[in-house]
């Protein structure tokens, strides 16, 4: 048997095309068909690559017995787990071309050409050769791997490649492969794609899912408890700061829940601070019905953060009818409970009772 008909049979035995040996052997697939047919043998230079490909040894490419050893591969295995910088495109180069087919060593070649791009910019054009050559990289880890933190990683270089070269449109189709479930998050992946105002946009409600975030952190206890206040007066001053028109929009009703558990605080300790409290819980429940309790409608958001974005009040009617939401009427419940007892007979506090 010629080595280019047990080339063939390893090929297939490993469920390998043409195509596919030559992009791992960095060859041309006609260079492959060559050897097959007999035409021509591989370079001197290809035999190890091509024994490590097929998952053999070199000796049984060739006909003869002697086991190699893999020691080289323990060393590149070493540095493909530090973090990958533009210098190290040499190794991983050479990485790739000794263990073809390990795609892991292609990753890391893909992860160095991309920073390489930005580290020797030399022009436009050979910036942009270079995110391509990067990117073809990326997309053979990501249509072959089997391991999902593999291709996840190719996934997300892929879409950082689009976005370098301004392919935004196919950036985003990749994006919306990207899990949900992973450390670096579908947004953040999303945010890579987007440009000009959908970027801006996009940008504008990630902050306010994490402004949503820290405030159901901040104002998660419902027991008066004077150590919470310091968490209370937090999420306040983080609405205050987001919003400096004093504009609260849909917060309204995040700021009525603080002033209202700082309210319960200062009940059995400072009777004006808590009715003060309750003043302004009152007046942030009036604005909130004015602005959504009427028909439903979008308000857009006026704060420099959020400029872009709008709250549409027809979301509130998934908890029934606007006329049953109204916040006063929760206002007046909290008012109504025992949980005031210590300042009811106050004249302050009928007062906003009764009004």
């Amino acid at each position: 048997m010629t080595i280019g008909e047990r080339i063939k049979s390893l090929r297939k035995k490993n469920d390998m095309t043409q195509e596919k040996l030559a992009d791992f052997l960095c060859v041309s697939y006609q260079a492959v068909s060559k050897w097959e047919c007999g035409a021509s043998n591989p370079d001197l230079s290809l035999i190890v690559p091509l024994a490590k490909l097929l998952h053999v040894t070199t000796d049984e490419l060739l006909g003869m017995v002697e086991p190699e050893t893999d020691e080289k591969k323990l060393e590149y295995d070493a540095l493909y787990e530090k973090a990958h910088h533009p210098e190290q495109l040499k190794l991983a180069e050479q990485a790739s071309r000794e263990y073809p087919g390990e795609l892991k060593y292609i990753m890391w070649q893909a992860s160095c050409t991309y920073m390489s791009a930005y580290d020797n910019y030399t022009t436009q054009e050979v910036f942009y050769e270079t995110l391509e050559k990067a990117l073809k990289l990326c997309f053979i880890v990501f249509e072959n791997t089997t391991d999902e933190n593999l291709k996840n990683t190719a996934l997300e270089n892929i879409v950082m490649n689009l976005a370098a070269l301004r392919r935004n449109d196919e950036a985003k189709r990749y994006a919306e492969m990207y899990p949900n479930n992973l450390i670096l998050d579908k947004d953040t992946v999303m945010g890579w794609a987007l440009t000009g105002e959908d970027k801006r946009k996009h940008s504008q409600q990630m902050l306010m899912n994490h402004l949503d975030g820290m405030l159901r952190v901040l104002i998660a206890s419902d027991n008066p408890d004077p150590k919470k206040l310091e968490f209370l007066e937090c999420a306040e001053k983080l609405i205050h700061d987001m919003f400096p028109a004093e504009e609260y929009n849909r917060y309204y009703d995040d700021l009525i829940d603080i002033v209202i558990h700082k309210a319960l605080i200062y009940s059995n300790t400072d009777h004006k601070k808590a009715i003060w409290e309750l003043k302004k819980a009152r007046t942030y429940a009036e604005t909130f019905d004015d602005l959504f309790m009427c028909t439903p409608t979008a308000v857009s958001y006026n704060s420099p953060y959020f400029d872009l974005l709008d709250y549409n009040s027809a979301d509130l009617l998934v908890y029934g009818p606007l006329e049953e939401n109204k916040r006063i009427n929760n206002f007046k419940w909290w008012l109504s409970g025992r949980c005031f007892d210590a300042i009811k007979e106050q004249d302050d506090f009928r007062e906003l009772m009764n009004n």
